[in-house]
């Protein structure tokens, strides 16, 4: 009786997380909003025009490019699509990028593996409206970061929005100097390629560019923000020291904790962190059982 009451409530669960999902993503494709990857796509056209990459219009948030230049150059082939096959086909990878990001927990069958990745592939697809690259530096992440070229992602998703270098604290935890500098290496790279432009006018973005807030915690109180930011810089500190696998999961929780502006989709940073926790508990056991017969 016990284990036929669980499953009913497992079984509730993964509906009512089906049906937030539904609320969340309804909510998400409801709003019209002015999309993101407009960004992407203006920068691209002024590099192809030979105009400055970061004197854009201002008249809107979204026309502001504050990424670094290889994202606007890998936009440029896009641009040859005309603008609606364009965001089509963004939307498109951001969506196969998604369903990367939540394929190890589909794989795994328990009600709770599948409501997780309800949850989380729900996070993501509602992103597509606004079509920014989250969903794309997500499903990178859970994909690659426990291959060799895992510190180039990070890297690369560090130079797009810096708060993903935070996983770099799981090579600092492991000890893994090599791949902690390359992480850091790629992004400053990638991010001084800024100096064959002029940095006057990137210097002059404000305004509506670096606000803090949307659903960060510094938005709803800076009270609030400071200790729980302060008490993930502490954590991650302890965990790295102590080389602790929940790394991992900590840098992933301090990206919607702890940073200053993130939107619901940033939650989805949780899935990286917790699926190399789960992967290097399990390198771990196999590690001991190995040596010892």
């Amino acid at each position: 009786m016990p284990g036929r009451l669980e499953r009913w409530v497992r079984l509730f669960a993964l509906a009512v997380a089906v049906l937030g999902v539904l609320l969340l993503i309804g909510a998400a494709f409801s709003v019209n909003v002015r999309p993101d990857a407009e960004a992407y796509w203006l920068a691209a056209q002024r590099l192809r025009e030979g105009l400055p990459l970061y004197g854009g219009p201002r008249g809107d948030e979204t026309e502001i490019y504050r990424y670094a230049p290889w994202f606007a150059y890998a936009w440029v082939p896009l641009t040859y699509l005309g603008h609606d096959a364009a965001f089509a086909v963004w939307r498109g990878i951001l969506l196969a990028a998604s369903l990367v990001a939540i394929w190890p927990l589909l794989r795994q069958p328990t009600v709770a593996a599948v409501a997780l990745a309800v949850l989380f592939g729900g996070l993501l697809v509602s992103a597509l409206p606004p079509a920014n690259a989250t969903p794309l530096m997500v499903g990178a992440l859970v994909l690659g970061l426990r291959t060799r070229i895992g510190p180039i992602l990070v890297g690369l998703a560090g130079s797009l929005k810096v708060f993903p270098l935070l996983f770099m604290s799981g090579y600092l935890a492991e000890r893994r100097w090599v791949q902690a500098f390359v992480a850091i290496g790629v992004a400053a790279v990638l991010w001084l390629h800024i100096l064959a432009f002029d940095v006057g006018l990137f210097a002059q973005i404000g305004g509506p560019s670096f606000y803090v807030g949307g659903v960060s915690l510094i938005g709803v109180s800076p009270l609030l923000w400071l200790p729980v930011a302060i008490g993930c810089l502490l954590a991650g500190i302890v965990l790295a020291v102590r080389k602790s696998p929940w790394i991992w999961l900590a840098a992933g929780a301090a990206i919607p904790l702890a940073v200053p502006r993130v939107w619901l989709p940033d939650a989805a940073y949780l899935l990286p962190g917790a699926i190399m926790l789960l992967r290097t508990i399990e390198d771990r056991r196999r590690s001991r059982a190995g040596n010892h017969p």
